[in-house]
Order: structure tokens, then sequence, then C-alpha cells
């Protein structure tokens, strides 16, 4: 399978990166051109961009050709405009280029930002826009929405819920936010699906077989398009 990664220079996304490259055809779409040797290294086609200059030209380039695109750099801490344009591009662009799967990284609680504290409202509500964009875009996706991450060892288990209860204090490692990205891409179990994940019992491909126990796709939950705090 011909994969893009976007955000590949994140933690998450670098992890991502270097998993599908074992088995699939991967770009990078990166910002750095100082890292392009390294990920080549890892086994990816490297496409750089200037996001202030060229930003659709080469987001289109890099989505043409491809079955699947990972999303994992989120929406940023501060809910800036232009992350929030970048993001909706990728979606243009995978929809132009009939991309079959399209998995983006949100973040729990990004379906009510208004009743998030206020420190994180910015962030929430960005995020709660790229997943309403993507909702809407007549793509086959998958939203995953991991409670707070951490930089601790993999569990290799998780608990996964298309509304996560008990979530309170709740963590997940950045390894199994990675694992469960890789393992969704392949899964049509999870199109149409904004999956809430955190540290569990379950094994991660099993907790992601929402088709085999027989759960139908809510779909649809954010509506809210860059919500206004109350």
């Amino acid at each position: 399978m011909k994969v893009l990664v976007i955000g590949a220079t994140g933690k998450i996304g670098k992890r991502v990166l270097k998993s599908l490259a074992k088995t699939h055809q991967v770009t990078a779409l990166i910002r750095y051109p100082e890292l392009q040797a390294e990920y080549e290294k890892m086994g990816a086609r490297v496409l750089t961009v200037d996001v202030e200059k060229e930003l659709e030209k080469k987001v289109h380039e890099a989505t043409s050709g491809q079955d699947a695109v990972i999303i994992a750099a989120t929406a940023g801490a501060d809910g800036s405009s232009t992350e929030i344009e970048l993001l909706d591009r990728n979606v243009d662009a995978a929809k132009k280029e009939r991309v079959r799967h399209v998995v983006l990284l949100s973040a729990y609680g990004a379906d009510q930002p208004n009743a998030a504290p206020k420190e994180l409202f910015n962030f929430l509500s960005a995020n709660n826009a790229a997943d309403e964009y993507i909702e809407h875009s007549g793509l086959n996706y998958t939203i995953i929405c991991p409670v707070t991450i951490v930089d601790e060892p993999s569990k290799g288990s998780i608990e996964a819920s298309e509304d996560l209860n008990d979530a309170d204090g709740a963590t997940i490692s950045e390894t199994d936010v990675a694992t469960v990205i890789s393992a969704s891409l392949d899964n049509r179990g999870l199109y149409g699906r904004r999956i809430e994940i955190k540290s569990g019992s379950t094994p991660i491909n099993e907790a992601l077989d929402f088709e085999g126990r027989g759960e139908v796709a809510n779909g649809g939950r954010t509506t809210l398009r860059r919500p206004q705090r109350s």
C-alpha cells in the first residue's frame, strides 16, 4: 500500500513512519530539508514543503497516487488558523486524489471543547474543526482521539470506544498511539469512526475490532465548526 504520512517529524508520526516503512511504500511530507536524509534512511520517499509559499502544490503532489493518508500532526496547542488551514488542505487533497482511507490524529475531548478547562480550549477547538472537516468530506476516515499522551513504555493493550468512559486522569503511551494509528490503516471496520483510546488491558488489534463485535459506527459526532467558548 502507498501511504502518505503528514506530521512525520513529530514523535508519534516518526514512530508511525518507521513502522509502516517496513511493509508499505511510505512518503513523508516534511518542513525541514535537513531531515531528508534521515527519513530516507528509514525507507521513506521524502518531499519537503515551504508552508508559506508552496503548501497547496506540495500537498497535492505528495497525495497523488496514494492509497491512504495518515495525518499525525494535530491542530496545534494554540489552535492557530494556519494549522487548521494546513489540515484542511490535507483533507482537500485526499478527496481530490480519491484516497481510499484517511486516518487523523485528534484528541480526547475535541468534540466538546466548551467543556474543557480554559487552557485547553484553543487546542481542542482546533482539533474539533479538523475533525468536523474530515467527517463531512465524504472520505473514508478514521479519527483517533487519545487521552493524555505520555512518554512511557508501550503496554501493547488499550481500551477503545466511540464514547470512552472513566477517562479522567487516564493516559496512553506515545508508542501505543502510534501502533493504533498503524493498525487502523487496513481496518475497514474503522471507516467512519471517531475512536477514543486510553491505556487498558485489551490487545490493540482486539480492541480495534469494532466490526467483529457488531458495533455500528456512530460517525459525524463533531458538528461545531470552530466553536466559541461560552
